[in-house]
């Protein structure tokens, strides 16, 4: 799954019709979406940080699958390691999973493309690509 993860995430951007540029690749649009890209973005009710906006629950959440304590709360303010994070927590609950429901299980959950409160996230995300 992760090889179709990375395939995702290596499309070239491309232009709509309307001219703007927009990225194919679903970690950027959620990325877009999440912080508009800025490493510094944190929301302080949720003490989520980062380009992806992950929160201490997701850290301990990938260590856990990991077995091991790979990553640390200020790996977060880190693209780099917060889009392997992002990789790592799709590969175990969404193998197989489609844009959507990768998506939706980004802002949802686990269990978070079966919440309809997630599907205004997707059409957030969907419109970015």
């Amino acid at each position: 799954m992760i090889f179709h993860l990375l395939f995702i995430y290596l499309f070239q951007p491309t232009s709509s019709p309307d001219g703007v540029a927009r990225s194919n690749s679903l970690v950027d649009a959620i990325i877009h979406v999440e912080s508009r890209n800025n490493p510094n973005a944190w929301n302080k009710r949720e003490d989520a940080c980062g380009v992806l906006q992950i929160r201490p629950i997701m850290i301990k959440d990938v260590n856990r699958i990991l077995k091991r304590n790979q990553y640390t709360l200020n790996d977060r303010w880190n693209k780099t390691k917060s889009i392997q994070i992002f990789y790592i927590i799709q590969e175990y609950y969404s193998p197989n999973g489609t844009p959507e429901r990768i998506a939706r299980v980004w802002n949802g959950g686990p269990n978070g493309y079966k919440k309809p409160q997630t599907l205004a996230y997707w059409h957030k995300v969907k419109q970015q690509l």
